[in-house]
């Protein structure tokens, strides 16, 4: 074949494998897949939508229009503990006398975003709140859960509330993505289980056809895959993920959506209440810091009051997100790669490479300009990733040698060691004489941690659930010992080993290693109780920590080589973590006296290690000592 068309032939086929790519993403048929893909194409999206509504640029005028039948009454930190309500939690006859004095505004419909799912201790609470809806219609929130096998548990509201409400509906759904994306306005569960065979509907969906007196046909409701897309507060353009504090002086972001504290309602004359409730829908909900309603969302936390605030506001006003079909997005996979190989393939390098680049701009220009114009939701992630892998694929002949030695020491060190130490290889002439591969005497320190009881605890459990919780506990603990200088040997099943540090060794090893076990034990502690609330089991997790010379450098065979350390002072570190029970940090005699101005310590049975005749003297790490403790 002559040279030409082999490389015609070679291009077209590189093409292939790009689409190839960006269409078996697409339709990946693992659940979590996708659904992160689909997270950071909406998160791109609702980025450059929030952009062109900041800079006065291109904006759908629906979504700023004004909703004059929407209002927010907020349990904000002034609420709590003021003369007005008293301590939190609110007596259930305080939310009685608030429907009241609503009922005397004007109110049309009042929803509640906050869960009543257990009787009052004194029956007469919840009479009384009960009383209070019976004058105005109002709407009540439980909780919808979904197990691994798909079957729906409901936590209904008590029965002698739900009997006085208008409708209930649920506030949230646990699947997969949270609020980043959406929530469904309505589920139609499978026809097993206690909730088989029914049609299970949001707090949104159920307050605004309760508002209207009229029944919202969902089918005719742009969603993806059954979810009702979430648009961005404005007002939250400014809170990065993370940060919650004082979300609620931003307010909802909804336009023409007031929004009272719960003590001015209980306190404001009704002739006021009245300018403020009288027609409209009142959202009841909390954005106290001290409460932790709060959600994640593609623009960062926000309480999940303003979520529902905003699915409410969508469903008034019939505004929603229209996913592109399916075949337009798979098509746009095939096309631009093409076009893009066929620029690299028969221009002249730099052009054909300017040309690709350009095609690649022009798209996302005109797809963001389609969703920030019409809502209309064209994919970005996997036609942007097919094209670029098109590009690097057909000029990928152009390799150096610098390139050669960088990916060299990424593959050797990238997974492994702090950004810092890559760097500081990457940095000199010859970064295989900087990675010493004829190995080494050092003095380092070497930890080593371990799950207690995660063998009885994974039997409860299924493949992806272990694999998920194992990979967060994971990147949270290799985290924290990459910030304090340490680098990552192995993952043997659920241990952990690390070195401090290598391949460079500092008088601070022995310290750094201290100090990242304890915020590890810290962060485990944070975990467990994400995870309990989440409805995952916790665990805990035993350390050990030993301090000595070692054989550092690549061991292995020429074709796969792995950076570690050998030596009996591995031994002894490994001996540490055995001993070490669930929560505990243990250190041996020579750790100790390199860190005892650092640590306040307890010290244990000394225990006896294969190959030493002397038994070794260990220390359990009790706190770190000022001005360590915030490290």
């Amino acid at each position: 074949m002559p040279t030409r068309l082999r490389g015609i032939a070679i291009a077209l086929g590189l093409w292939l494998a790009s689409s190839a790519v960006g269409i078996l993403l697409y339709l990946d048929p693992n659940p979590s897949a996708p659904l992160a893909h689909e997270v950071i194409d909406y998160a791109v999206h609702i980025r450059a939508l929030s952009y062109a509504r900041y800079f006065g640029l291109h904006q759908p005028p629906r979504i700023e229009r004004p909703n004059s039948h929407l209002g927010l009454i907020a349990i904000d930190e002034n609420s709590i503990g003021s003369p007005a309500t008293g301590p939190w939690p609110f007596p259930r006859s305080l939310y009685g006398r608030l429907l009241d004095r609503l009922a005397a505004a004007g109110a049309k419909t009042v929803a509640f975003d906050i869960s009543f799912l257990e009787p009052s201790v004194d029956p007469r609470q919840d009479a009384a709140f009960a009383a209070g809806m019976r004058r105005v219609p109002t709407v009540l929130g439980d909780i919808v859960a979904t197990t691994a096998t798909g079957r729906i548990g409901v936590e209904p509201v008590t029965p002698a509330l739900a009997r006085a409400s208008a409708a209930v509906g649920y506030t949230s759904v646990d699947q997969p993505g949270g609020y980043v994306i959406g929530q469904p306005p309505e589920i139609r569960t499978r026809r097993h289980g206690t909730y088989g065979g029914e049609v299970l509907r949001s707090l949104a969906l159920t307050a605004v056809e309760t508002y209207t007196g009229k029944s919202i046909d969902i089918a005719g409701v742009p969603t993806l895959n059954g979810r009702l897309m979430l648009l961005p507060m404005a007002a939250h353009s400014g809170l990065a993920i993370g940060h919650r504090a004082g979300a609620e002086r931003f307010g909802s972001g909804i336009a023409g959506a007031g929004q009272l504290s719960f003590a001015t309602a209980m306190t404001m004359p009704i002739s006021q209440l009245r300018t403020f409730a009288a027609g409209r829908l009142i959202l009841v909900g909390a954005t106290a810091q001290a409460l932790g309603d709060f959600v994640t969302t593609a623009r960062g936390i926000t309480p999940g009051m303003y979520v529902n605030a905003r699915f409410i506001d969508q469903l008034m006003r019939g505004i929603s997100i229209t996913p592109a079909s399916p075949i337009l997005d798979l098509a746009l996979i095939l096309m631009l790669p093409l076009l893009v190989t066929l620029a690299l393939t028969f221009l002249r390098p730099v052009i054909g490479i300017i040309a690709s680049v350009a095609m690649l701009a022009v798209f996302t220009e005109v797809n963001l300009w389609f969703f920030v114009e019409h809502l209309y939701w064209i994919d970005l992630i996997h036609v942007g990733l097919a094209t670029l892998l098109a590009m690097m694929l057909v000029g990928g002949y152009r390799a150096s040698v610098e390139v050669s030695q960088r990916r060299l020491v990424t593959q050797l060190f990238g997974m492994h060691v702090s950004p810092a130490i890559v760097r500081e290889i990457l940095s000199t002439d010859d970064p295989r004489t900087s990675l010493g591969l004829h190995g080494k005497r050092v003095k380092t320190t070497i930890f080593y941690s371990d799950i207690r009881g995660f063998t009885a605890m994974s039997e409860t459990m299924t493949p992806e659930q272990i694999y998920a919780q194992l990979n967060e506990y994971f990147d949270e603990m290799c985290g924290i010992i990459f910030r304090h200088n340490g680098y990552v040997d192995k993952f043997i099943g659920d241990c952990v080993m690390a070195v401090f540090s290598a391949p460079y060794q500092t008088e601070n090893d022995a310290r750094n290693a201290v100090i990242s076990a304890v915020e590890q034990q810290r962060r485990i502690s944070e975990l467990a109780t994400k995870w309990q609330a989440e409805g995952r089991p916790p665990f805990t997790v035993g350390m050990g920590i030993n301090t000595g010379e070692v054989v550092m450098g690549n061991l292995g065979a020429r074709s796969r080589m792995n950076y570690t350390v050998i030596g009996d002072n591995v031994n002894v570190a490994a001996r540490l973590y055995n001993v070490a029970k669930g929560g505990q940090i243990i250190i041996s005699e020579s750790t100790y006296e390199e860190v005892r101005d650092v640590v306040t310590v307890n010290e244990l049975e000394p225990v006896h290690v294969k190959g030493k005749t002397a038994p070794l003297r260990i220390y359990e790490i009790v706190d770190l000592k000022e001005p360590f403790a915030t490290c």
